[in-house]
């Protein structure tokens, strides 16, 4: 019973794990990315290096993302990409 019980909860939790936005960086140069929840509950900063995806950055409903001026709102289960200093969802 107990291993169904730990099977379970790992199903389950990589289910929320895949429900998160993913940031791809498809340019030559890191970043550093600012992540807003929705309505600005919680801002986080990361650096993003080259040629890199990040996973799982903002499991609220939706959030904004800046990177060099650029900015771009994504909901939970977006993949957005940064090319040529921009986002492209």
């Amino acid at each position: 019973m107990k291993k169904t019980m730990l099977i379970a909860t790992m199903i389950l939790s990589l289910g929320a794990a895949a429900q998160a936005t993913d940031v791809v960086n498809q340019d030559n140069k890191l970043y550093k990315l600012k992540v807003q929840s929705e309505d600005k509950l919680s801002i986080s900063n990361y650096v993003i290096k080259a040629k890199t995806t990040m996973y799982g950055l903002c499991a609220a409903s939706f959030c904004s993302f800046e990177v060099a001026g650029s900015k771009v709102e994504a909901k939970k289960d977006d993949r957005i990409t940064i090319r040529d200093c921009k986002f492209v969802k």
